[in-house]
């Protein structure tokens, strides 16, 4: 699991704050954003289960 690009980095940060892309990147936004919130829950179960 790699750190996001900096443009997906910017696109999570522009997502976050609310802001919306115009359908059909807004689909790809979502999904970018929908895969780093998993992955940043993997990362915390994983540091659950390691202690």
């Amino acid at each position: 699991m790699n750190s996001p690009t900096d443009e997906q980095a910017a696109l999570i940060k522009i997502t976050m704050e609310g802001k919306r892309m115009n359908y059909p990147d807004r689909c790809d936004q979502e999904n970018l954003l929908n895969l780093h919130k998993a992955k940043i829950h993997l990362e915390m179960a994983i540091g659950l289960v390691s202690q």
